[in-house]
């Protein structure tokens, strides 16, 4: 990736910005001392409530359309007589 094209690294914190300096003194960039941390990092799993949300969620959907639903003109037909008064 081009330097130009590249988003800025924005440091909040002056105990980060301290931390990277030091890392940085050996001539790493600034990128590179970033990108080994971010390495380190474990990656954060599925929260397990949203997961099981969202299964009962698709259960729910198969459920829904699974089941035979009338459409409007076939309910009109069995709830109305050709006057279209109530049966």
């Amino acid at each position: 990736m081009l330097r130009r094209t590249q988003t800025p690294i924005t440091i909040r914190s002056n105990r980060a910005a301290a931390r990277l300096a030091v890392l940085t003194r050996s001539g790493r960039s600034q990128a590179a001392v970033i990108e080994d941390a971010l390495d380190r990092m474990p990656i954060p799993q599925a929260d397990d409530e949203l997961a099981r949300r969202i299964a009962e969620v698709e259960l729910i959907l198969d459920r829904t359309s699974a089941r035979n639903i009338p459409s409007m003109a076939e309910f009109d037909a069995s709830e109305y007589d050709e006057y279209g008064n109530p049966r």
